[in-house]
């Protein structure tokens, strides 16, 4: 249908259709082909056509959740500048990028992924005379050591002895750390050739070559498959989140603004759903079909098999926050496009590489949750010092032997070891120690 200038009644039933899937105020403009003041202004006149924008609670819910997803994961946005031309005011369209927040990225993860992104837990000891964990392990088994002596000394059945609590001991003390390896593995290694510049300017190919590399099968939207469940992606630009209710399926009558360059075609629906399932965004989605990002969401409000194609499931967009924190910790790189207006009065266009620096904040969080063991505030202590566990170990070794040999002299000849006096209980020798202080 037209555009229409003036407020009509039978915009209701489209506009309570396009609330019912999240469309927002900007998004009825575009669909109705107006400004989004005079959305507020008919909003503000017209109770029932207020009524009918308003969005239902569930949609309100997944549209803040799809708000703080983009926030998380960055998204590009289009923004208008302005020039002066001859007295005449030129408006230009113009892309820009938002870079992921730290913020929203470290709130989702540990909300969505608590077992990985959660501070680990503290380990405290109750009290300065409380067993240490080690403590309790070696007294455990220096009492199964005792209860087998005593077992032959009573003529009892066989029990596990020395060889046991040994092993168990050997467990506990995992021994001097492996000598690191010195070698670089990246010695030989190979170092592949930079992408062609055209994949990283593709938006300033023209629509038949951005469809050329586009369908060339060395273009990837995915680097490849993680190995495992804890492999982290390797994406940077993530899939739109999974919405919380189904999308209605009942059309919208409302026509493409005029300014749409392409129309839509159910034969969009299998590509896009491949596309969304190798995690491709918003921006991947429109520049492959050569639309506006604009455009592109007038598609996934009008077309409810549309919309629901380019949705994904829950741990793809965990794994898109992950991957966007990532890059947040690391640094990364995007094209920042520029325009100009030339004296005889035409647009220029220019894509500039810009490098966006480190986060320091999504540094130390990811530090402190991946490798909490080294960097994280709240990572757990050692129970005891290094010194004083090989020390617990050394003593513990040689009463479960002493022990042993007492057990293995019962067993064989019915008296205790000539010259041997008999070992105290692991209880006495702490209480003899605790007197021998006192």
């Amino acid at each position: 249908m037209t555009p229409p200038t003036r407020y009509s009644p039978a915009l209701i039933p489209a506009a309570r259709t396009l609330a019912a899937r999240g469309a927002l105020d900007k998004d009825l403009a575009a669909a109705f082909g107006v400004h989004f003041k005079t959305i507020r202004e008919w909003k503000q006149r017209h109770p029932d056509f207020a009524a009918a924008c308003r969005l239902p609670p569930d949609a309100a819910d997944a549209a803040v959740e799809r708000a703080l997803f983009r926030r998380a994961t960055g998204y590009d946005r289009e923004t208008e500048r302005v020039f002066l031309r001859d007295g005449k005011v030129v408006r230009v369209a113009v892309t820009e990028h938002v870079p992921p927040c730290d913020k929203a990225a470290t709130f989702w993860l540990r909300v969505r992924r608590p077992d990985r992104w959660d501070p680990p837990p503290m380990i405290q000891r109750a009290d300065d005379d409380a067993l240490s964990s080690t403590e309790e392990a070696l007294r455990d088994i220096e009492e199964d050591a005792y209860e087998a002596m005593c077992a032959a000394q009573d003529g009892g059945p066989e029990m596990d002895g020395d060889e046991d609590g040994m092993a168990r001991i050997d467990a506990l003390d995992p021994g001097p750390a492996a000598p690191a390896d010195d070698g670089d593995p990246l010695v030989d290694l190979e170092t592949d050739a930079p992408f062609p510049s055209s994949q990283r300017t593709l938006r300033s190919l023209s629509t038949c070559e951005r469809v050329a590399v586009e369908n060339d099968p060395s273009f990837r939207w995915d680097d490849g498959l993680g190995a495992g469940p804890d492999t982290l992606p390797h994406r940077i630009h993530p899939p739109l989140p999974a919405l919380t209710q189904a999308i209605p399926a009942e059309p919208v009558d409302a026509e493409p603004p005029p300014a749409t360059a392409s129309k839509y075609d159910p034969a969009f629906i299998p590509l896009a759903r491949q596309m969304a399932e190798q995690g491709a965004l918003d921006r991947d989605l429109a520049r492959a079909f050569g639309v506006t990002l604009t455009t592109l969401r007038q598609w996934t409000l009008r077309h409810a098999a549309f919309g629901q194609a380019v949705r994904l499931g829950k741990a793809v967009a965990d794994d898109a926050v992950e991957a966007a924190l990532l890059a947040r910790a690391t640094g990364y790189c995007y094209m920042r496009e520029t325009v100009f207006l030339t004296d005889e009065g035409e647009v220029l266009r220019s894509e500039t590489l810009v490098e966006q620096p480190p986060s320091l904040v999504a540094a130390l969080f990811w530090l402190g949750r991946r490798q909490s063991e080294r960097w994280s505030p709240h990572r757990p202590q050692p129970d005891l010092e290094p010194a004083e566990a090989a020390r617990l170990f050394a003593e513990a070794r040689a009463r479960v032997a002493e022990y042993d040999l007492h057990r293995r002299h019962w067993r064989a000849h019915g008296c205790a070891p000539p010259g041997r006096a008999e070992p105290p209980p692991p209880e006495e020798e702490e209480e003899e120690a605790l007197l021998s202080n006192g």
